[in-house]
């Protein structure tokens, strides 16, 4: 039984016949489509001599792409265009990484909102009907997918001003530290079994507590702080020649680490299993 599906777009040709073009390229399209133009409307015909689920698969695949990334880079640029707080730059940076992330093609996999929101309702309508307006799904069928978008959009933008501040703060904690004469040479971060920080200086003598008091004494007033917080003063404060982190695996909170590296590069030192680490496991453990 032969199948015969229909698409439709005035926006779109280019798309489709790159799709269409790569597919055949890598054979998994072997029959001809015809294009032809009635206005300003392209109407792309595809005819398999099979009607078969796969052909019809494959067929909901290549729309599906087509509008999940168009959809993606729509909602980017109409969000991103009232966002009057974000610098031109921010704004390009944004679109880029958000349309990057987020867009995933047939050969990538799908995320479980592009599959039921985009692809599951596309295969149904071709099943039934053979063909589908692309612009017209865009502008009519995409209004629940693109509002789960923008909310996606809104916690990427905050993520992304987050993790500028923290660059913009590591960059503004180097300069101070090259400034800065070092008050110990080496501090070691001991991991607990339980993901607590404590802090050792160069004997391996526990002085989290006295550091805590000798340089974080105007900062305990403040409620909004943590212990993290706290720790981030002390090193920074402290501005050590060398920092040994011991089991890193155990951190509960990986970030800090992350922000350590940056301010400190190659002054951090991981280390590979000390006498100090394995007296401390084998007395966990009896």
């Amino acid at each position: 039984m032969m199948c015969q599906c229909v698409f439709y777009t005035t926006c779109y040709k280019q798309e489709l016949l790159q799709r269409f073009k790569e597919l055949q390229e890598e054979n998994e399209m072997i029959n001809l489509f015809e294009l032809t133009r009635m206005g300003d409307i392209y109407r792309f015909g595809y005819v398999a001599q099979d009607s078969t689920i796969d052909t019809i698969e494959t067929l909901a695949h290549i729309i599906s792409d087509i509008i999940q990334k168009i959809g993606i880079i729509q909602i980017a640029k109409k969000y991103l265009r009232q966002r009057k707080d974000l610098s031109i730059n921010d704004k390009k940076e944004i679109e880029k990484s958000f349309v990057t992330h987020n867009y995933l093609s047939t050969q990538e996999g799908f995320s479980a909102l592009t599959y039921y929101l985009v692809y599951m309702p596309l295969l149904a309508v071709l099943k039934e009907y053979q063909e589908i307006n692309i612009d017209g799904w865009l502008r009519f069928r995409t209004y629940k997918y693109k509002m789960i978008l923008e909310d996606i959009l809104e916690q990427f933008i905050e993520d992304y001003l987050i993790k500028k501040d923290i660059v913009k703060f590591i960059k503004m904690v180097r300069e101070m530290r090259s400034l800065n004469t070092p008050l110990e040479d080496i501090i070691h971060l001991v991991y607990t079994n339980n993901g607590e920080m404590n802090i050792l200086n160069e004997k391996m003598e526990e002085v989290t507590a006295l550091y805590i008091k000798q340089y974080c004494k105007e900062l305990l007033t403040d409620s909004t702080l943590n212990k993290e917080d706290l720790m981030m003063h002390i090193f920074i404060t402290v501005s050590p020649r060398r920092i040994t982190v011991h089991q890193h695996q155990k951190s509960k909170q990986p970030q800090f680490i992350k922000t350590l590296e940056g301010i400190f590069e190659i002054n951090i030192k991981y280390c590979k299993g000390c006498k100090y680490c394995t007296d401390n496991t084998n007395t966990t453990r009896t």
